[in-house]
């Protein structure tokens, strides 16, 4: 017989800009903050984890392959605690998170710690071998990592059907498939940087965030790295209006776009009988979840095909739902998801004071491997804080791929 698996607790880094406050932390370092946080607030001691699943797309030079094992190793937790990383580009942690609450379903685990990190700061450069063994040595292919997720060269087959298109490209086809304007882009985007930064004025981001040392230079002394540092408070849109289209777009701009970002995220996600044996207070139930996918040239939209197929499969109707996440990987993007999740629900629209409550990707950042786990303890977070008792979230991934989870606060 199945159990019940449970967000419990979690914590995530500020979220950094490129170059930024946490540029000096490696990445398996950056993981290992968040996952300790976690736990700590869960109340779950670490010899209790039965395994960890973390989300990054980018392992190129200090992830050195399996990241997540790394990161507990280098924390201090116990060498007994097995670790895998997981890749589905910016759904990792969420996908992460999803594989840890079935095997808790199915009784393989009772405890697991699903987490999520990206250092964008610290993406290499990759040398990439010639295509036979001991090729005489020439002129060298040299990879961004930042951009490749840490592949190798592009297969010629996807290249010629442009499924290596770039993300913000992705985004324009969106704003160009649903008829979105400039101006409504963009006013999506200071609406998500005006909702964030109440939230971290009000202290509500606080709630998830577990502060990071940063160490002293020549020029600033020692430091506590408490807030993202992407959210603007002087953003208008007069001040987006004036921005330029990014190239091979005519209207995705730095200002209605996710930055690059550094930082982690973790939650702990335990099993009932854990939660009743440990003396837990878990956040939320998870309900079930969802994937799907579309051409790669449409990225971003597939999450309104997974949000609708998790509330149709928990015979939910869309008005139930009290909280949703969309993820921001573009304002234009999350637009387009709210468009068609319109569309697949016969009209319904998702009302704008249970949509993204604390601001989203835009403005607080989007750190790729991290994003899931944020925003699943995001939404578990805002339920309890709205009395609600349904919350969905949907992340799209690189590729075309959306995922969704839905939640339930049953002390709602």
């Amino acid at each position: 017989m199945a159990t019940d698996a449970y967000v419990v607790a979690g914590a995530r880094t500020p979220f950094g800009k490129y170059g930024g406050s946490l540029s000096h932390l490696r990445l398996d370092d950056l993981l290992g903050v968040s996952m300790l946080a976690a736990c700590e607030r869960a109340g779950v001691p670490l010899d209790r984890i039965d395994d960890i699943a973390a989300g990054c797309v980018n392992t190129a030079h200090e992830g050195m392959g399996d990241v997540a094992r790394w990161a507990a190793l280098a924390a201090g937790f116990p060498e007994s605690v097995p670790a895998i990383t997981v890749n589905r580009f910016c759904a990792s942690s969420l996908s992460a998170a999803i594989s840890l609450a079935h095997a808790i379903q199915a009784e393989a685990i009772s405890v697991g710690l699903a987490a999520g990190v990206e250092s964008m700061s610290h993406s290499g450069w990759a040398f990439m071998k010639a295509d036979t063994p001991f090729a005489p040595r020439g002129p060298q292919f040299m990879l961004d990592t930042l951009w490749s997720g840490a592949g190798g060269p592009p297969h010629p087959e996807l290249l010629q059907r442009n499924a290596y298109i770039s993300m913000i490209e992705t985004a324009q086809n969106v704003a160009d498939r649903y008829g979105l304007t400039r101006e409504e882009i963009d006013a999506f985007a200071l609406r998500s940087h005006r909702r964030a930064a109440q939230a971290r004025n009000s202290g509500r981001l606080a709630k998830e965030i577990t502060a990071v040392a940063v160490p002293a230079t020549r020029r600033t002394p020692e430091r506590l790295f408490e807030h993202d540092e992407a959210i603007r408070d002087d953003t208008t849109l007069d001040s987006l209006a004036t921005l330029p289209a990014q190239p091979g777009t005519t209207q995705m701009t730095a200002g209605n776009s996710t930055p690059l970002s550094d930082g982690s995220s973790a939650v702990v996600i335990a099993g009932g009988e854990a939660v009743a044996e440990l003396g837990l207070a878990p956040l939320a139930k998870i309900v079930g979840s969802a994937v799907h996918a579309l051409e790669p040239g449409l990225m971003g939209i597939a999450p309104a095909w997974a949000m609708t197929k998790v509330i149709r499969a928990a015979g939910l109707a869309p008005e139930e739902i009290g909280v949703w996440e969309v993820h921001e990987a573009f304002a234009a993007q999350a637009l387009g998801v709210l468009r068609e999740l319109s569309t697949q629900f016969d009209g319904f629209e998702v009302s704008d004071d249970r949509l993204n409550l604390n601001g989203g990707a835009v403005a607080v950042g989007h750190p790729f491997g991290a994003s899931g786990t944020r925003y699943l303890l995001t939404l578990a977070l805002s339920m309890r804080e709205q009395n609600a008792r349904y919350g969905v979230l949907g992340v799209c991934a690189g590729s075309g791929q959306g995922v969704a989870v839905l939640l339930e606060n049953d002390r709602a």
